[in-house]
């Protein structure tokens, strides 16, 4: 799962979905019966039959879309050609070489008692240094996308990777691939023993890294501290000209600079509760950017919980603005993807053939702000 490279990373939705055959490496993982769907250039979707013989439909599958086996069996390691789905009707069949099976590092759930210790830092803390002239400005509809700091726990596999620390070059640890991956897409990971790290510089392809101090939660744009249910990344150039600011003719950098930190008000999470205990009032600062996060998306800081991935298992997807009633884009609110050749691994990369397909297909995900 990979998108493109931004200045400092915040969580995006996957842009590039692949499909490939099941390897040796994935032998140890946890399995689930689960599969991604290979439906490409449909953007009706793919029919899932009544039985292997049947042109009959009784379901039609999105390109990317998570499906359920029936038998909780993995179709590609039995030889199968085809995988009895469960769906809405039912059940239903599909080629196995249309499927790519979805593994887990483990399916270990976070721990309800840490997810109650994640703070809800008040308006009044947060707007201690700044000022505001009264202004309301309508910035309309802002499509949704969670981020979460990335948790070593969740990730088994041999240490291969080394992290280095910024600007001294010293070794601080020493983690699987996967665990990396994940620490460089969400932008802040915690190691096993407690330690938070922020990516920090990127050169020749790879990560240097910052230890935090403990208690921290991760740094954003322009070195602003993240704060759970507080932190959003946007995209700053969008923002200002929604706003019909008069300087969003200035280079985006100095848009950055004179926007990070602005208060936003999204009332759909007004009154969603936390597991802290505390109600959300809907308001939210603007504190960092992401690769994938253009125009009129937001990607919402959710600190350690989960960043709505419909990859993962059930326990990992959740969050409280989830469980509040907010919607989060996933890839198929895209519906139309083509070719785009092969990763250095040989397998096969799609891209999207339209760029914001989800303001047709997932209107309803829209928050206000």
């Amino acid at each position: 799962m990979r998108f493109t490279q931004r200045l400092i990373p915040a969580a995006a939705i996957t842009l590039f979905l692949t499909m490939a055959c099941v390897s040796p490496a994935h032998a140890n993982k946890f399995f689930s019966g689960r599969y991604k769907v290979n439906c490409p250039n449909s953007p009706e979707g793919c029919l899932c039959a009544k039985s292997p013989e049947s042109t009959e439909g009784v379901a039609l599958l999105l390109h990317a879309q998570p499906v359920q086996g029936v038998s909780g069996q993995d179709a590609h390691r039995n030889g199968s050609s085809w995988v009895e789905l469960k769906a809405d009707k039912g059940t239903c069949f599909y080629p196995t070489q249309k499927l790519r099976s979805i593994y887990w590092e483990t399916d270990i759930c976070p721990d309800p008692a840490a997810e109650a210790r994640v703070p809800l830092r008040s308006l009044n803390e947060m707007l201690a240094k700044g000022s505001a002239d009264g202004e309301q400005v309508a910035l309309g509809s802002l499509y949704p996308t969670f981020y979460n700091i990335a948790d070593e726990e969740f990730h088994s596999g041999a240490k291969t990777e080394e992290l280095y620390e910024a600007v001294s070059g010293k070794l601080i640890a020493r983690v699987s691939k996967s665990f990396r991956e994940d620490l460089d897409m969400e932008g802040t990971g915690t190691l096993l023993d407690g330690r938070v790290l922020n990516v920090a510089n990127y050169s020749g392809g790879i990560w240097d890294y910052k230890i935090l101090p403990q208690g921290a939660y991760g740094i954003g744009i322009l070195e602003h501290n993240l704060h759970p249910y507080r932190s959003v990344a946007v995209d700053f150039v969008h923002l200002c000209q929604q706003a019909g600011l008069d300087f969003c003719e200035l280079s985006e950098l100095e848009i950055k600079k004179r926007l990070v930190g602005a208060l936003l008000y999204m009332p759909k999470l007004r009154g969603i509760s936390l597991p802290n205990g505390k109600t959300h009032d809907g308001f939210m600062c603007a504190q960092d950017v992401g690769g994938a996060i253009e125009r009129d998306r937001v990607d919402i800081f959710v600190g350690p919980l989960g960043g709505g991935n419909p990859y993962l298992n059930d326990c990992r997807q959740r969050n409280p603005f989830i469980a509040g009633g907010v919607q989060c884009i996933v890839p198929t609110d895209w519906r139309s993807y083509q070719s785009d050749g092969f990763d250095a691994e040989g397998i096969p990369k799609f891209k999207r053939t339209k760029e914001f397909e989800y303001r047709t297909f997932a209107s309803q995900k829209a928050l206000e702000a």
